[in-house]
């Protein structure tokens, strides 16, 4: 199938595609292969939250056998909307063992968002289109290299689900739908409850430009709407206990200098020139294809789109103790209006030049993905030897020390702490605890305020006030008999001194290690 071919599509209607499922999953296996590149080319992906969540996954699948961590740690596990990543390792575990389960997991939540949006084109338009290829670039967006995987798989479960109903639906199997729809939409919800929330946008915008062709009067739509979509209220009850039982439905840090922040940064992973200069790509494919009379877009999915982009302005930043809850839509809702893209006038030298684009858009954001993260990697593997240096049980007052202003490039090496939990079974301070977030608890009181994210993160001392806490005062309160350990990484000044009594270890990496001597 090529690029010509690809494109020959008639306005308005929804072509029959060119050649039957065995005929395309040939284009659509190469399609997912190349997309896995950036994954393929590490040893473990460097996302900034996935080592923190790779020492919780220790803690999950081998605290039995591991008495070193049941000192420290518990886990307990309860139905709350947020066990995507935990539940796909526990299945994974017993085959590879723990981090490759890990790296598995996160491979096989990319593969799945590659098939959704393909699916999803496929079953919209009748075939893959070139800008539904672009859209799994943003896949690779800042939720995915920020390490959420548990959002990322319920997101990509959604557009799965997405498309087995337009199918149930467009057959006029209304109970079947009903039924997957009531199944599917539980399932997501406890992988994540924002892929849950997904999916129901992606199926009410579906009814919604249904209602607009049939010209529904609106309390008609509304009724028919609420009518197909019901079966997704199912999580509601479980959800409002899991909440009560939490930190409720608390909500903070809606900030527009943010908004502008992540506006420029739905592909940021490490050059900012190349990042937003990607995304301005994507606006302009997008635009162009809002005006274009070569194009048109699909309305159920361009309403879908519209709602995200809606959803990111209202959204504070915090939304159910999750941060990050509006810059985690932005991505997806790009990826939706490129999917919804499609072309109506064949042979359109314009077309063709903008169908071109968005494949080089791809073939381009995978070259500089896996760019980045070997880059990212050779940061993570040059500071893992410390670990080596560590006891089993090691108690470790663990510091990403971060620069004086923020740095475009995402930090990988901030939850590193997460593999001496893993390899070495050590208490280390980074791990979440924000009630009813995850199962893990720490339970090491003589350590705090040192047990638990965010007081890992600290500035060097050269900082101007007014930021993050300073290494040297963070090191004066750290309680001493607590610990038997200190480990920094990151931006460490060359002139920086050890206080009194930290002994540094040798052959530690590219960060350093100190052994707490006792105090006497």
């Amino acid at each position: 199938m090529n690029l010509a071919q690809t494109l020959d599509l008639q306005p308005g209607v929804r072509p029959r595609p060119l050649s039957g499922w065995r005929g395309e999953w040939p284009l659509i296996t190469l399609i997912c292969v190349v997309s896995l590149i950036p994954l393929l080319v590490v040893s473990f992906p460097p996302l900034t939250d996935l080592y923190g969540h790779l020492g919780r996954y220790a803690v999950q699948t081998e605290l039995a056998q591991r008495p070193e961590l049941q000192r420290f740690y518990s886990y307990d596990w309860a139905l709350i909307g947020n066990l995507g990543g935990d539940i796909l390792v526990e299945v994974l575990h017993p085959m590879l063992g723990l981090e490759r389960s890990v790296h598995a997991a996160v491979i096989l939540a990319q593969l799945l968002g590659v098939l959704g949006l393909l699916l999803l084109a496929r079953e919209v338009h009748g075939r893959i289109t070139p800008f539904a290829v672009a859209a799994i670039t943003l896949l690779y967006g800042y939720p995915f290299n920020y390490g959420f995987l548990n959002y990322v798989l319920s997101m990509a479960l959604a557009l799965l689900a997405h498309v087995a109903w337009l199918r149930l639906h467009r057959q006029g199997r209304d109970t079947a739908a009903r039924l997957w729809l009531g199944g599917a939409g539980a399932m997501i919800w406890v992988c994540h409850t924002y892929g849950w929330a997904f999916l129901g946008l992606l199926t009410g915008s579906a009814m919604l430009a249904e209602m607009f062709a049939a010209r529904e009067k609106p309390v008609r739509a509304v009724v028919r709407i609420l009518g197909v979509c019901w079966p997704l209220l199912l999580p509601i009850v479980p959800m409002v206990v899991w909440r009560a039982e939490s930190s409720g439905a608390a909500m903070s840090g809606w900030d527009l200098l943010f908004k502008y922040i992540f506006l420029l940064s739905p592909l940021r992973t490490k050059w900012q020139l190349i990042d937003v200069g990607s995304a301005a790509v994507v606006a302009a494919l997008l635009v162009w294809a809002l005006f274009s009379r070569t194009v048109r877009y699909d309305r159920g999915l361009g309403i879908a789109a519209v709602l995200c982009v809606l959803f990111f302005f209202a959204l504070p930043v915090k939304v159910f103790g999750s941060a990050f809850a509006d810059m985690r839509l932005l991505p997806y809702g790009l990826a939706i209006g490129l999917v919804a893209i499609a072309p109506v006038r064949k042979g359109s030298r314009v077309l063709i030049a903008a169908g071109a684009a968005a494949l080089a858009l791809f073939a381009g954001r995978l070259a500089v993905t896996s760019l980045a993260y070997v880059e990212q990697d050779r940061l993570v593997q040059a500071a893992l030897p410390a670990i080596d240096n560590l006891p089993v049980g090691a108690r470790v007052a663990f510091f990403s020390v971060k620069p004086c202003h923020v740095a475009w490039a995402l930090p990988p090496l901030d939850h590193l702490a997460g593999a001496a939990m893993a390899r070495r079974g050590a208490f280390v301070n980074d791990q979440w605890q924000q009630p009813g977030l995850n199962p893990l608890k720490v339970h090491y009181p003589a350590a705090a305020p040192f047990t638990s994210d965010p007081s890992h993160l600290v500035q060097g001392d050269q900082c101007p006030p007014g930021g993050r806490p300073r290494l040297s005062a963070t090191l004066a309160q750290l309680p001493r008999a607590a610990f038997t350990h200190v480990w920094l990484v990151g931006y460490i000044a060359p002139g920086f001194v050890a206080p009194e009594g930290f002994v540094p270890v040798p052959r530690s990496g590219s960060g350093r290690l100190y052994r707490i001597e006792p105090v006497r």
